[in-house]
């Protein structure tokens, strides 16, 4: 969320003025950043730590990923692709070069790719929420009901962990919300989304998935096309 990823910069930045060559730190104030331009905050979108990263260590297969990602955020596939290939031949355990591999492959379309990628890095990282919940619309956009209901299962269980000693992260509360409507939990879906969208209100990103959710699972276009309603207004 906002608040961590407005920490890790603040944490790699006075990393850097301590040792300024420290490609790690780099290569996680590059994330850090583009957390923050996902989340439509304004910054740095962090392809200049990425590329300071880049040149301390060539190797490093986190700063290649995290390279391919804001290229991906930028539009430029291609480009992005090779960098995560780079990245994959460097360290094929890589959490950040798969999430990456993922989430390209999403947006091209592949889901079969999405989900083996999403599948590594969800194994990887116990933490990952957003891997499991997109490995929810990966199994979707394939028709894999058994898929779908496992990768939902995988990503309540996720949120209810972080939520357990943070019951107030809006992100979080928005993954559980879009887990449980995959599910068929209509009401503790909507409990979820309502609660969401009042700590956070003008996050764009949340309404428009909520609006996806309680189309594509819930059934409820009614529902759906309110909050349409307020995203846009």
């Amino acid at each position: 969320d906002e608040r961590s990823a407005q920490a890790i910069v603040r944490a790699c930045t006075r990393a850097t003025e301590i040792d300024p060559d420290y490609p790690q730190a780099w290569a996680l104030m590059a994330m850090g950043y583009r957390t923050l331009c996902v989340l439509g905050v304004r910054s740095d979108d962090g392809m200049t730590a990425a590329q300071r990263a880049l040149a301390l260590d060539p190797d490093l297969a986190e700063a290649h990923a995290v390279k391919a990602s804001i290229l991906l955020m930028n539009g430029d596939t291609e480009t992005a692709a090779a960098e995560l290939a780079i990245a994959l031949k460097l360290n094929p355990e890589s959490y950040e070069a798969n999430r990456t591999a993922g989430r390209l492959n999403y947006q091209l379309h592949r889901y079969q790719d999405a989900i083996r990628f999403y599948e590594k890095a969800a194994s990887l990282m116990e933490a990952d929420l957003n891997s499991a919940s997109m490995l929810i619309s990966s199994y979707t956009a394939l028709g894999d009901t058994a898929g779908t209901r496992r990768a939902s299962e995988l990503a309540l269980k996720r949120a209810e962990t972080i939520l357990a000693r943070d019951q107030n992260n809006p992100g979080v509360i928005a993954y559980s919300a879009y887990a449980l409507m995959a599910l068929g939990d209509s009401d503790r879906a909507k409990s979820r989304m309502d609660r969401a969208l009042l700590i956070d209100p003008d996050n764009f990103n949340m309404g428009y998935n909520f609006a996806c959710g309680l189309s594509v699972y819930l059934k409820d276009k009614e529902a759906a096309l309110k909050v349409l309603v307020s995203v846009f207004a």
